[in-house]
């Protein structure tokens, strides 16, 4: 029978923490951060163009609807689209930048 050290179990356990972790940042947190500057970049052009054509006077009231926010909700989910995908190529067609 084999015996096992601690410092082998423990290094396992590292192993699979670091592979956990590693998947939980590819797939996961990766593409929600990306998800957010694409929600961030959408409302912010959309919120410069409503307050530029309140003030030439092209609009009465400058306001912000649940409309724009759902719109900016399209920018969330391309980027996080894109990043997710990105993600899912083999190591072989990834570019470097």
């Amino acid at each position: 029978m084999q015996e096992i050290s601690a410092v082998q179990v423990k290094g396992q356990t590292e192993v699979n923490l670091h592979i956990k972790y590693r998947v939980l940042l590819t797939y996961i947190y990766y593409p929600i951060r990306a998800g957010l500057f694409g929600f961030t970049l959408f409302f912010t052009t959309i919120f410069i163009s409503k307050y530029a054509g309140y003030l030439v006077k092209n609009s009465q009231e400058f306001s912000v609807d649940i409309n724009d926010v759902i719109l900016s909700l399209l920018g969330f989910v391309l980027l996080w689209l894109i990043k997710f995908l990105e993600n899912l190529k083999p190591a072989s067609q990834k570019k470097e930048y």
